[in-house]
């Protein structure tokens, strides 16, 4: 209920009320079906940080006006009369990475969530020496390119390449930014009950598509050189996945590097049993500790079902939606193929900017860590000088660290931070299995002042929620 309420507090009036309006759009929705029990006022106060007298009033005024309904010994529920239709897939989004893109709000709030970079000024500095005769260079015929623009494909192969992995323009699909390379590779290969293995964390974003596909997800533990090959292995012959996701360079939201022995490991097993493994390679350009990542997976193994993930998103700008998917030919047909259904093929224009910011790609990546580094260090200095008790591991590289509290539970923490107006991320919101409730996921592709002012928050918030957390008898 927490993650389905998302910044339901972000606003004026008393917060019962604010609560009431919450519940009410999650009703409105229909993302909880009718006859379906909500939590007691205990475990909800508990779930978003308040009081319980704050539960009581809210859960009153919708049963009030028929919303909710409850009697002694079943609990409170949403009437069937009062549920809004729901959607085929029961599948929803994290509502507390993704939900400031759908929420209104009065820009009063320092979101942390996601990890969406500002525009690039290389990207910047591009667009305003382009003539409109080198954009409307790759306007000919009808448009339809459901694999993407040839010449863009080329390049992409190109670089590939020329880092040591073999590739044709043929085994490129070029995507709408990452997050539609993962969907993409999901409705090709992952039917519905099919195993998917996955680190534990792992990004939420691929966390939501494989639900949305109605996968089961099957978590694999990591440490600080990546994922678990024995695990993994173990994991695969138990269940039999369709297929395994992982983020070796650069892990979000751990920053973690895989090991070279491990990536060589792992494209041997994908090769020896035929299990496609994806490679998201989104984070792999933003190295901040002078640490380049190790060979991609399929550089191990070219011959691997290995499907490597690449984007302009983090690099150049979070609206740049260009990624592409480098597979083996005979799976980058079929993604094209499927990318023929989903939409018939990305915007021209935008693969044509592309295609003329590849030769500036590497200095773009360069401006970046540049950028990502001088956050990484506001953040170091803010959070030990303003919440000195939490721990966490400066990350070799990529765009967020992974932060551990003292105690407590990360979600209740979360609705303080909103009401102290900052966005933060649950680490449940990542986990496979529902764990890591400890952790938090702070980005550092924001204005440095932003994160500054943020973290400063965060701080009132610790505050109010110890306050909190010791009125209801908990000992800190």
């Amino acid at each position: 209920m927490g993650s389905l309420l998302g910044h339901w507090s972000d606003g004026n009036g008393p917060l019962h009320e604010r609560l009431t309006n919450g519940l009410s759009r999650v009703i409105e929705r229909g993302e909880l079906p009718g006859e379906a029990l909500l939590p007691t006022e205990r475990e909800l106060a508990a779930e978003l940080g308040v009081s319980r007298t704050t539960v009581v009033t809210a859960y009153r005024s919708l049963k009030r006006t028929g919303r909710l309904a409850s009697r002694q010994g079943r609990g409170t529920w949403i009437p069937r009369a009062s549920s809004a239709p729901r959607a085929g897939s029961s599948a929803r989004i994290t509502s507390e990475l993704f939900g400031s893109m759908f929420d209104e709000s009065d820009g009063g709030l320092v979101d942390l969530t996601a990890a969406c970079p500002l525009a690039n000024p290389v990207l910047l500095d591009a667009v305003g020496r382009w003539t409109g005769a080198e954009l409307a260079a790759g306007m000919t015929g009808m448009g339809y390119l459901p694999g993407g623009l040839p010449e863009l494909r080329r390049a992409v192969a190109d670089r590939y390449t020329a880092r040591g992995l073999p590739t044709e323009p043929e085994q490129v699909v070029i995507t709408n930014g990452g997050q539609q390379a993962i969907a993409l590779i999901a409705s090709l290969l992952v039917r519905p009950d099919a195993a998917v293995l996955m680190e534990d964390p792992t990004y939420p974003g691929a966390l939501d598509v494989m639900r949305a596909r109605g996968a089961r997800t099957i978590a694999v533990p990591m440490d600080g050189d990546g994922v678990l090959p024995d695990v993994l292995e173990t994991q695969a012959v138990r269940h039999r996945p369709a297929l395994i996701y992982l983020v070796p360079s650069f892990h979000n939201p751990t920053g973690a590097l895989l090991s070279p022995d491990r990536g060589a490991r792992i494209a041997e097993f994908s090769r020896r049993t035929g299990i496609p493994v994806v490679d998201d390679q989104v984070l792999r350009q933003i190295w901040i500790r002078g640490r380049r990542p190790p060979p991609g997976l399929a550089e191990h193994d070219p011959d691997a079902p290995i499907l490597t993930i690449g984007s302009l998103s983090k690099t150049m700008w979070g609206g740049m939606r260009i990624g592409w998917i480098r597979a083996p030919r005979s799976l980058a047909e079929r993604l094209a193929r499927a990318r023929l259904l989903a939409d018939l093929g990305g915007s021209v224009p935008g693969q044509v900017m592309a295609l003329n910011l590849m030769d500036r790609f590497d200095e773009a990546a360069g401006v970046r860590r540049e950028i990502v580094r001088a956050t990484a260090d506001v953040a170091d200095a803010e959070l030990a000088a303003r919440l000195p008790g939490w721990e966490y591991t400066p990350p070799a590289g990529g765009a967020t660290l992974w932060v551990r509290m003292p105690w407590g539970d990360a979600r209740g923490y979360a609705q303080a931070a909103l009401r102290a107006g900052v966005l933060v991320l649950p680490g449940s919101a990542m986990s496979v299995s529902g764990g890591h409730e400890d952790r938090l996921r702070i980005s550092l592709l924001g204005e440095p002042e932003a994160l500054r002012e943020g973290i400063r928050r965060m701080a009132v918030a610790w505050e109010s929620y110890r306050h909190t957390a010791c009125d209801d008898g908990v000992v800190v």
